[in-house]
């Protein structure tokens, strides 16, 4: 099976930041969630800015999961620092693609764009995709940049002039100082609506607001439901699991569904992410109480990777 992550994060260690206030917010708002993703055992570690994000130690985390490509993408989040510096930069993503070109694929975030300004946002996406072949952007909204804020309109014109995938964080802000209200789902509309040819994926299947994704994914035929965070979300709820991959199904197709990890150094691992969609079927009960089909192997393959291959216009290597 051709394993694709939608949605994989690196950055350099941030112990030189860990001493502002926003970034302690932000450690205790991991550790407030971690509990339920199942991650909390290394909430010590990003607290002390530590944690292992780099290039190399995804490239061993995907190869122990048997996973063959995955889009990489940098993290701003100016206000860790108080606006110092952001998190991470494309340059360093584009530094670890160069080192791994058959497994990596770029994805730019020249966010906070309203912050920094849509002009020179505009400047590096088109530099970053035509002079380093990054294959996508990301949008995260709850860096400041509402989803269907007018004045996003010339990036979006731009993304949709480079034929580019668009992926956004949609559903919760689960770290603080992010605002939830700049990521609903609802929002995609706006967008949808007047860039319907821009393929967009939205991460975390808009968690806890599933079901408006799963109708917007309906809607528009440019609309991707991304599957990443499922794996944590379901642990000791398989029912609740099964019940969210259905609804998706029974809504958008399995056509729609994007499969990704949202790797982030030591608290995510690939084989546990692996391990989970080769495992994961909706069970006889669930099936009989809702009406939800099975997942088949052809299913499962599109999920896994051939969508998101799809979409990117990458050919998969099925061994």
């Amino acid at each position: 099976m051709f394993f694709f992550d939608s949605e994989i994060h690196l950055w350099p260690p941030m112990d030189d930041i860990n001493y502002y206030p926003s970034f302690k917010m932000y450690v205790n708002s991991i550790m407030g969630i971690g509990h339920r993703l199942g991650f909390s055992k290394q909430t010590g570690d990003r607290g002390k800015g530590k944690v292992e994000a780099d290039v190399d130690s995804l490239i061993r985390s995907m190869d122990e999961g048997g996973v063959q490509m995955g889009c990489v993408l940098p993290e701003a989040m100016p206000e860790l620092s108080g606006g110092h510096r952001v998190r991470s930069t494309n340059g360093f993503i584009a530094e670890a693609v160069a080192r791994y070109p058959g497994r990596l694929v770029g994805v730019a975030n020249v966010g906070p764009i309203l912050q920094r300004g849509v002009k020179q946002a505009i400047w590096e996406l088109e530099y970053l995709v035509k002079e380093r072949n990054f294959k996508a952007c990301k949008l995260y909204p709850p860096d400041g940049d509402p989803i269907n804020h007018k004045d996003l309109w010339p990036f979006y014109e731009k993304v949709e002039e480079l034929t580019i995938p668009l992926f956004v964080h949609v559903g919760f802000a689960w770290v603080a100082p992010g605002k939830t209200q700049y990521c609903l789902p609802t929002l995609l509309e706006d967008v949808c609506n007047d860039f319907s040819e821009i393929p967009i994926v939205a991460y975390h299947m808009g968690y806890p607001y599933c079901n408006d994704l799963n109708m917007e994914a309906a809607k528009y035929k440019n609309l991707y439901i991304g599957t990443s965070l499922l794996a944590g979300l379901a642990k000791g709820r398989p029912r609740q699991a099964q019940k969210l991959v259905g609804e998706a199904l029974a809504w958008a197709t399995i056509d729609k569904l994007i499969w990704g990890s949202d790797w982030s150094g030591a608290m995510v691992r690939h084989k546990d992410q692996v391990d989970f969609l080769k495992n994961f079927q909706i069970g006889e009960e669930v099936q009989r109480d809702y009406g939800y089909p099975p997942l088949t192997d052809v299913d499962k393959a599109k999920w896994a990777g051939l969508n998101l291959a799809r979409i990117m216009k990458i050919e998969p290597e099925i061994k």
